[in-house]
Order: C-alpha cells, then structure tokens, then sequence
C-alpha cells in the first residue's frame, strides 16, 4: 500500500473496525475467518476478516482492499482510525 498506507495486520485491521462501529459476529466453526458487522452509508455490511496464522502477519493489497470496501469507507477514513 506504500506512503499512508502501510501493510496492516489482523489487530490493527480489527481495532480500525471496532471504530468504525463494526461488532463482531458469531464465528462459524471450521473457518479461519470471523465477520464485523457494521453500517456505512446506512447501509447494514459485512466485513470478512481472514485469520493470517498469524497477529504479525500483514494482509496483501488486495485482500486489505476488499475489507475496506466491504466495510463502505474511503481507503482514507478507514486509516483514519489506526
């Protein structure tokens, strides 16, 4: 992501979320992923956060644009709450 908009891992990712006003949902047995729920635009989302294996473990480009696009934000307000 380079300059402002450094790699993030999975805390950061989920601390930006929590912000955001994102809660968590359920976890579904047999995935390494979990869900926030939130509403952006006023419009209700789901935002699928993958595990990494890893806390240090920084999410790709793409998968980290995906979140942020899921979440309805700007690539800008969701840096904004780091």
């Amino acid at each position: 992501m380079g300059g402002n908009y450094p790699p993030l891992n999975r805390r950061q990712v989920e601390k930006i979320l929590k912000a955001l006003g994102f809660t968590p949902k359920p976890r579904r047995s047999g995935t390494t992923h979990t869900q926030r729920e939130g509403y952006a635009g006023g419009k209700r989302r789901i935002v699928t956060v993958d595990d990494l294996g890893g806390a240090n473990k920084t999410y790709g480009r793409p998968l980290l644009a995906s979140m942020i696009r899921q979440a309805g934000v700007s690539k800008e307000q969701f840096y904004k709450n780091l």
